[in-house]
C-alpha cells in the first residue's frame, strides 16, 4: 500500500534528504519560525475579511508581506476583487519544483447574508483574530488562515536563512475553494468557489513538479478525496388559488408542487441511505466514503401562501469516491425518479472528479519522514472525516501533478467562528519549510 511504503520508505528518504539539507541547514531554516510570529500572522489573516469572491485584500496583503522578505511575487486577476497572491522562493536551477497551495476565502462571509445557513449570529467581536490560551481564534483561523500562515512563514525561514534550493518553491494563495457553486439567480463571483482559484493558477503558467495543499488535514498525509455532483431535482403543480374548493373537490396533492416535492425527498433520502452504504472505496490511503446531502429547497411565493406552488426544487449535494463519476450519480438518481407517479425534472449543475493521487510516493515520504525526526513520532493516521471530502488536491491530481493534503487543522469556536492551536500551526511551518528544502534540492 502506498501509505505503509511511504512509511517504510521513510528512513531511506530521509537518509537521501540529509545528503542535500545538513543539520545546520536544517537549524538555520527553523530559527526563522516562531509560534509568536506565527500566531500574530494568523491573527491578522483572520482580521482581513475574505469571503468567496472577495479575497482581493488579503491577497494583496500576502503578497505585501513576501515581497518585504524578498520572495518573487505574482498577482494573477481573476476578477475585479479577487486575486490569486503568489510567492516564489527561487531556486538555483535544475532542481524540483514545489507549490504549497492555500485558499484565502472562508466558510461563512461574516455578513447577515450567513443568516441563510445559520439561525442566529455571534457578534462581530467574536469573528475578529484573538490569540489565547495558546490558540489562534476567529473566522476563518482553522479554514484555513492558519495553513496560509504556516507555508508563509516556511517560505520566509528558508528565504532568510540564505540557503539556495536548487528547485523554486512556489506559495500559492489561491481564490474560491470553499464550496459555492453558481445555480439560478446566485451567478456572481461569490458563488464561484471549489477550485476557481486553483484551476486559474495551474491554466496560467504556475506548475510546479508536486504539490501540497495546506488544507486542514490535523497534520495526516492525504492523497485520496472525493468529488463532487451537485443536482437540482424538480417538481411542478398548478399555480392557481387553493380556497373556495373542498380536499374531495380538488386534492392538494394534484396542484401543489410541494405536497409533491415530499414523495420525492423520501425517495432521494432513501437512496442517498443505499448509496453511502454501497458506494465506499478502499484506498491506499484509507476507507473514503461518500455523502449525499438534501442541502436547499425552495417552492412557492411566501407572499402569496393562498396559492399553490407550481414550482419546487430540490438541491442536492453527492460527495462520491474516486472512480465514482458524477454521470453514474444521475443515472441512479433518474431511475429513483422515474418510479415515481409525476413530472420531475433532474438538472445537474455541478460537477468535480475526485482523484487518488498517482506518482505521489516522494512527496508523501518526505512529509512522513519529516514529521517523524521532528517528532519522533507518525503521522495521525487518515480519518474518513478528513478524507472524504473535496479540496483543490483533486485539481493538482485531474493534472498530473503529484499532490497531497497536508496542513493544521482547529475547530469550531462559535457558530462561525473558529479555533486552532499555535503548536499545530508551527508544526505545520517547520515540516513545510523542511520538506520544502528537501525536495527542492532533488535534481530534476
Amino acid at each position: 500500500m502506498v501509505r505503509h511504503m511511504a512509511r517504510s520508505n521513510a528512513v531511506a528518504i530521509m537518509n537521501r534528504a540529509v545528503s542535500m539539507v545538513s543539520n545546520a541547514e536544517k537549524q538555520k531554516i527553523l530559527e526563522h519560525i516562531t509560534r509568536d510570529e506565527l500566531a500574530a500572522l494568523t491573527k491578522e489573516l483572520v482580521d482581513i475579511p475574505s469571503p468567496t469572491g472577495h479575497e482581493r485584500e488579503i491577497g494583496e496583503f500576502i503578497l505585501d508581506w513576501q515581497k518585504i522578505y524578498g520572495l518573487k511575487t505574482i498577482s494573477q486577476q481573476i476578477s475585479a476583487d479577487r486575486i490569486n497572491a503568489i510567492g516564489i522562493v527561487q531556486g538555483a536551477g535544475g532542481g524540483t519544483s514545489l507549490t504549497i497551495n492555500g485558499h484565502m476565502d472562508t466558510s461563512f462571509t461574516g455578513t447577515d447574508e450567513d443568516l441563510v445557513l445559520c439561525r442566529e449570529l455571534e457578534p462581530v467581536e467574536d469573528l475578529r483574530g484573538v490569540i489565547d490560551s495558546g490558540k489562534v481564534f476567529g473566522l476563518g483561523a482553522s479554514n484555513m488562515k492558519c495553513g496560509l500562515a504556516a507555508f508563509m512563514m516556511a517560505g520566509k525561514a528558508i528565504q532568510k536563512s540564505g540557503i539556495r534550493l536548487k528547485g523554486d518553491l512556489i506559495l500559492a494563495a489561491v481564490a474560491g475553494e470553499i464550496s459555492r457553486t453558481p445555480i439560478g439567480p446566485y451567478q456572481s463571483e461569490d458563488y464561484r468557489g471549489e477550485g476557481t482559484g486553483t484551476r486559474h493558477l495551474l491554466t496560467h503558467g504556475v506548475q510546479s513538479d508536486y504539490a501540497i495543499v495546506a488544507d486542514g488535514s490535523a497534520l495526516s498525509v492525504i492523497w485520496a478525496q472525493t468529488g463532487v455532483a451537485q443536482f437540482k431535482i424538480s417538481s411542478f403543480g398548478n399555480p392557481r388559488s387553493a380556497w373556495g374548493k373542498t380536499r374531495n373537490d380538488a386534492p392538494p396533492r394534484d396542484s401543489s408542487a410541494v405536497l409533491k416535492m415530499v414523495d420525492i425527498i423520501r425517495a432521494v433520502d432513501d437512496w442517498a441511505e443505499e448509496f453511502e452504504q454501497k458506494t465506499i472505496y478502499q484506498s491506499e490511503n484509507g476507507p473514503i466514503i461518500s455523502k449525499v446531502n438534501l442541502g436547499a429547497i425552495r417552492g412557492g411565493a411566501p407572499y402569496r401562501p393562498n396559492y399553490y406552488p407550481g414550482v419546487c426544487d430540490l438541491y442536492v449535494d453527492v460527495r462520491m469516491p474516486p472512480k465514482t463519476s458524477p454521470v453514474e450519480v444521475q443515472r441512479q438518481l433518474s431511475r429513483v425518479l422515474a418510479k415515481l407517479d409525476m413530472e420531475t425534472e433532474l438538472e445537474m449543475y455541478g460537477s468535480l472528479l475526485g482523484h487518488e493521487a498517482e506518482g505521489v510516493e516522494p512527496l508523501a515520504g518526505v512529509l512522513e519522514a519529516t514529521h517523524q525526526e521532528l517528532y519522533g513520532e507518525k503521522t495521525p493516521a487518515v480519518t474518513p472525516g478528513r478524507s472524504s471530502i473535496w479540496t483543490d488536491t483533486n485539481i493538482y491530481n485531474e493534472m498530473g501533478i503529484p499532490a497531497c493534503k497536508f496542513g493544521p487543522r482547529g475547530e469550531r469556536w462559535k457558530m462561525r467562528s473558529e479555533q486552532v492551536e499555535v503548536e499545530e500551526i508551527y508544526r505545520a511551518a517547520q515540516i513545510f519549510a523542511l520538506a520544502a528544502a528537501t525536495i527542492c534540492n532533488w535534481e530534476r
